[in-house]
């Protein structure tokens, strides 16, 4: 079993490195040549190319299509949201390989080899998970740092800058990950999109209401005038008023998180213990038909009573 394991795990490793040198050294190679032609400002190249750089084609090895373009372009676009320089086709790759180390993880600990199979769905699953996860992280962070850059462009419009200049100066002072998102705004309008196409991309690629309500706010001045600097101050009033209800609601249903984490841990710890204590009877579940259905059932009834107390808790504001 040892040596299949091995087997496996190699000719599953030795494939995803061929096809990471093989599949991807084209992709780079077209992207390189992208990036020249838009850095040379080339007239043929159209305006609502050069706001993003993103490649949104389907995922493709040896001329098959495996991820379609609208799966591929969704994960594209969670990946900038999380901040990693990976395309789609390097993201599939790694959830293939993390699915392949899962399976050989389920084999080497479960009693059963057929329960190694499902190492394959939770490996790929937990990729997911992960990236959802740090997109969350890389959100909050961003949203923190929100009212601070309002202040400065603020500041910046009040002392006789432009927006621009305002942006490339608030860059310069805030930290990451906002400011990464600032600078690409600036090095898009400095490729030759406009600024409304910039805010725009900038928008979707952040992908969060409270940046929504700041960038329409800043769009509706540019199309029908007004002073930008007291907009701006307008809005931080309103997201730090946000800012505060969202605290507040969170201290109001801090016991009720608190009773769905361990409501949802108690079946689990549970069969634990049960399973240190008498291992002959718990093993029933995993080896009778019967008891792996039982165990199905508790698990979807799980996920579900789990998920249900988030969302009664989960208030928007």
């Amino acid at each position: 079993m040892m040596m299949i394991l091995a087997a496996l795990s190699a000719g599953a490793f030795a494939t995803t490195f061929i096809l990471w040198v093989t599949a991807f050294g084209g992709s780079s190679a077209m992207a390189t040549a992208r990036l020249s032609r838009l850095r040379d400002a080339d007239p043929s190249v159209p305006q609502e190319t050069r706001v993003s750089l993103r490649r949104r084609g389907s995922v493709n090895f040896a001329g098959i299509t495996v991820i379609s373009g609208n799966l591929a372009a969704n994960w594209t676009r969670d990946l900038e949201r999380a901040g990693l320089t990976i395309n789609a086709k390097e993201y599939f790759v790694l959830r293939v390989v993390v699915s392949v180390a899962m399976a050989a993880v389920f084999m080497l600990v479960s009693p059963i080899p057929a329960l190694a199979l499902v190492g394959l769905p939770f490996g790929f699953l937990a990729t997911g998970f992960w990236l959802k996860r740090r997109i969350t992280s890389r959100l909050h962070k961003m949203e923190a740092q929100l009212v601070e850059l309002i202040q400065m462009l603020s500041s910046g419009l009040r002392a006789g800058f432009g927006l621009l200049q305002a942006m490339e100066a608030a860059s310069e002072q805030i930290s990451a990950p906002l400011s990464v998102e600032v600078r690409r705004t600036l090095r898009d309008t400095a490729m030759g999109a406009s600024v409304d196409q910039a805010l725009t991309a900038l928008n979707e690629r952040v992908g969060s209401p409270d940046f929504d309500i700041v960038i329409t706010a800043m769009l509706i001045q540019r199309s029908v005038g007004g002073n930008l600097a007291e907009i701006l101050d307008n809005v931080a009033h309103t997201m730090r008023e946000r800012e505060r209800i969202r605290g507040e609601i969170r201290t109001l249903t801090s016991q009720q998180r608190l009773t769905g984490y361990v409501i949802g841990g108690i079946p689990i710890g549970l069969l634990i213990i049960f399973m240190m204590i008498s291992p002959e009877f718990t093993g029933k579940l995993f080896t009778d038909p019967l008891g792996r259905m039982m165990l199905g059932g508790a698990a979807v009834s799980e996920v579900l009573g789990f998920a249900v107390i988030q969302k009664i808790v989960n208030i928007e504001v």
